[in-house]
């Protein structure tokens, strides 16, 4: 029995040479396939944000610009996985967006945005995309006690008044 694959949009960290990428590369389980490098078609909002700098993909189409990144498609193993190290769906939600590959083919994929936002964010320099020079300032999270305290610094509280789109 073959599972369903999804196709997720990476703009972060998670993209090839940057910090988290072994983390889709060679998930714990699970096959990831690399498809392309592409753009959304719809425009967002990007920023960095946390004292670590984390980057953050606002649910605001519309506002900021189109986000370059790459498209993997992952099975529902691999899926767990991200889903987990993204904390969906508490802290980033994947949520549909299209995007238009650097080959000009047009595909629906599944990006993780950041939920319940504080509009502070929305002040922040937008990007249109992730680079090396971003993820220089870029901490890892190595210590699950302080999540909650870079959450803090994005987030409004528990809720569940998420931003959607």
């Amino acid at each position: 029995m073959s599972q369903s694959l999804v196709r997720i949009f990476v703009y972060g960290t998670l993209k090839r040479g940057f910090p988290n990428h072994h983390l889709i590369e060679t998930p714990p389980s699970g096959k990831v396939t690399y498809i392309g490098c592409g753009q959304t078609l719809e425009s967002y909002p990007m920023v960095t944000g946390t004292d670590a700098d984390i980057p953050f993909l606002l649910p605001f189409p519309g506002k900021g610009s189109k986000i370059k990144g790459e498209v993997y498609e992952v099975d529902q193993d691999a899926l767990i996985h991200l889903d987990d190290l993204e904390e969906h769906p508490t802290w980033y939600k994947r949520m549909a967006c299209a995007v238009m590959l650097d080959s000009s083919q047009e595909l629906s994929c599944e990006a993780y945005f950041l939920i319940n936002s504080k509009p502070e964010l929305m002040q922040l320099t937008f990007y249109k995309e992730y680079t090396q020079e971003l993820a220089a300032s870029y901490c890892e999270r190595k210590l699950v006690s302080r999540v909650s305290s870079l959450k803090g610094q994005v987030q409004l509280g528990n809720d569940n008044d998420y931003n959607t789109i």
